[in-house]
This record gives C-alpha cells, structure tokens and sequence, in this order.
C-alpha cells in the first residue's frame, strides 16, 4: 500500500487532510487485499488520525464555546447599559 501524504513527517495536517486520509485508510482496509503487516500499519496510522482529529474537535468545540459566552456576555452587558424600551423596534438586541 503505498502511503500518499500531502504533509511532510511533522508537518502539521488540516482537519480535512487528515478525515480524507483516515477515509483512505478504511477504504483500503475494507478492501482486505492488504497483507496482515499492511493491515496493521493501516490501522495503527488510523488509531493516531482519530486521536488527532478527536483532538482538533475538542479544541474547536472549547472556542466555540467560549465565543458563545463572551457574545453571550457582550450582548448582556449591552442590554443592561441599553434598556429595551430605548432601543428601536427594528434594532437587534446585539
């Protein structure tokens, strides 16, 4: 199985480079015309993708997070110093 890496060792790979690589990976395992030696190295590389990608969604998901609370945060801080009375019926509470 010849192994095709758009980054080179230590360089770090997107999100989506890495999904399509692990989708490469299934593929070729589903196949099972890889050796047992092959199969193995396949499912080690494909182990280390899903960690890394479990990892880059945790971290995406944290800064949503905190962009929600600091919007959150902003858009309550704005109410307080704007009662609703004095705002327009057209403007948006943010």
């Amino acid at each position: 199985m010849k192994r095709k890496e758009s980054a080179a060792p230590g360089e770090a790979r997107s999100f989506e480079e890495m999904m399509s690589r692990l989708e490469e990976l299934v593929r070729h395992l589903e196949r099972g015309d890889l050796s047992l030696e092959e199969s193995i190295r396949a499912f080690e590389e494909g182990i280390k993708l899903v960690k890394q990608c479990t990892s880059v969604l945790g971290e995406a998901e944290k800064k949503i997070q905190r962009l929600t609370e600091e919007g959150a945060a902003y858009t309550g801080a704005r109410a307080e110093a704007e009662p609703e009375e004095e705002r327009g019926d057209d403007e948006l509470p943010f």
